[in-house]
């Protein structure tokens, strides 16, 4: 970890920092992109003095960048400990179907990662929705980190899967970075539909399994 890195989270303890991304976060949730946000109505939103504002960040797009990567650092190493945590679970008898067997596991370990996602999703919904906005928003910068952490999730995932030996054997590094990809972003894509329609929660999810179903199902086919 860079010494920069460092200094943000030390910085984040400040609480005038903390009030100004939680007013961000309150101001963006309904419909707007953090860079469309004025330093005047950020700051009387969090009952600062504007001047505060750049003891903490450069510019709209600075304070945008540690939101996501907080978001980021919150969801990423309890993911991974979860799914090894599931993994363990799911070891049956060594006489099964060893190619079939990994893909079952595969599956389930997943789904049940897919629980806490969603669980992690509710909790913090506003910065979810902000981050799906700021996806296809007007910020390269926002744009460029959240590609990024995307790609970080899938190479987890990966990792994992091949270490936890949750994909059928001889399946290739590259198709499993294709399966963990897929899913890394479906799951994103899926996330705001769960938000945004609590009564098809149940059905989302169920259809978030029967993704990862797919996705193990045609690796095994493809050996």
């Amino acid at each position: 970890m860079t010494d920069s890195h460092k200094g943000g989270r030390q910085s984040a303890e400040a609480p005038g920092k903390r009030a100004l991304m939680d007013a961000a976060i309150r101001l963006a949730a309904s419909s707007r992109c953090i860079s469309s946000l004025g330093l005047r109505e950020l700051a009387r939103e969090a009952t600062l003095n504007p001047n505060t504002f750049y003891r903490h960040f450069r510019n709209m797009d600075d304070l945008g960048l540690q939101l996501l990567r907080e978001g980021n650092d919150r969801l990423r190493g309890p993911l991974r400990a979860l799914r090894r945590q599931a993994a363990e679970q799911s070891m049956v008898d060594d006489t099964t179907d060893s190619t079939k067997e990994a893909a079952l596991r595969g599956r389930r370990v997943a789904q049940q990662t897919v629980k806490l996602y969603f669980d992690y999703v509710l909790e913090h919904r506003d910065s979810v929705v902000i981050a799906g906005r700021e996806l296809h928003g007007p910020s390269e910068l926002l744009r460029a980190e959240l590609r990024q952490q995307m790609n970080g999730f899938a190479d987890d995932m990966a990792e994992d899967i091949q270490a936890l030996g949750l994909a059928p054997q001889n399946t290739s590094t590259g198709r499993i970075k294709q399966i963990a990809t897929l899913l890394s972003r479906n799951l994103f894509h899926l996330s705001l539909d769960y938000i945004a329609e609590p009564e098809r929660r149940n059905t989302i999810l169920e259809l978030a399994h029967e993704q990862i179903i797919m996705l193990f199902a045609g690796a095994s086919l493809l050996q």
